[in-house]
């Protein structure tokens, strides 16, 4: 589990960017403290399509940066694969924007998730190149895999923002969370996909540390067929 380091005082461009590299270096999730909205919205303005590790979220002056390991990794893209898979399966429209940033100015609240998703709200943002949360709603779905246990600190950024649903993965286990007054508790079943069970995505994600990926795929698609 990778270690959490607050370090006050820190509010320039330059020292973001030595602690960032701090953070991949180390595979250590920091968190600066006293950082200006405006110098965090500079930096990610820099960093947009140039880093994809780490991860930035942003909430009350705090940054968190979070390196994103091998492992985070792996786990990462095979939820998002079982969510292509199942929605596709179950004939539900979707919209994958994966890690893409999302800022509120009003609310001085940012975020890069691990991977988001457009469900009721996938025909609002056909076609969407570029993000104005003035105006686009903020993602039904997102995935957190959550191997350093920093829910703490994302998901009341997850809330102010208003995504109904988070997808947790620990290392050991999935959940599903939904957003009921401000606060996200723990579901059995999915909103966005309401037949998936948080006992299923587990076995799924096991399931694919053994099988190849065909195989994987194969079983997905023939137990979403099934039900």
């Amino acid at each position: 589990m990778s270690a959490v380091l607050d370090l006050p005082k820190t509010t320039s461009l330059q020292a973001i960017r030595q602690v960032m590299n701090l953070a991949i270096e180390e595979e250590n999730s920091v968190i600066l403290s006293n950082v200006a909205w405006k110098t965090y919205t500079r930096f990610v303005e820099e960093a947009m399509n140039k880093i994809s590790n780490p991860r930035f979220y942003f909430d009350e002056g705090n940054l968190l940066i979070m390196s994103v390991s091998p492992e985070h990794e792996y786990y990462n893209r095979i939820i998002a694969s079982l969510i292509d898979i199942l929605a596709e399966q179950f004939g539900e429209n979707w919209l994958a924007l994966g890690s893409t940033t999302y800022n509120k100015d009003d609310i001085e609240k940012g975020f890069a998730p691990d991977s988001c998703f457009y469900f009721a709200n996938e025909e609002q943002m056909r076609g969407v190149k570029r993000l104005d949360m003035a105006i686009h709603p903020a993602p039904d779905l997102i995935v957190e895999v959550d191997i350093t246990s920093l829910s703490t600190f994302r998901q009341p950024i997850f809330a102010a923002f208003g995504v109904p649903e988070i997808w947790r993965f620990d290392g050991e286990q999935m959940q599903i969370f939904r957003l009921e007054n401000d606060k996200y508790s723990e579901i059995p079943n999915s909103l966005a996909l309401p037949k998936i069970t948080p006992a299923k995505l587990t076995e799924f994600v096991r399931k694919s540390e053994t099988l190849s990926r065909l195989e994987w795929i194969k079983e997905v698609r023939g137990w979403a067929k099934s039900i």
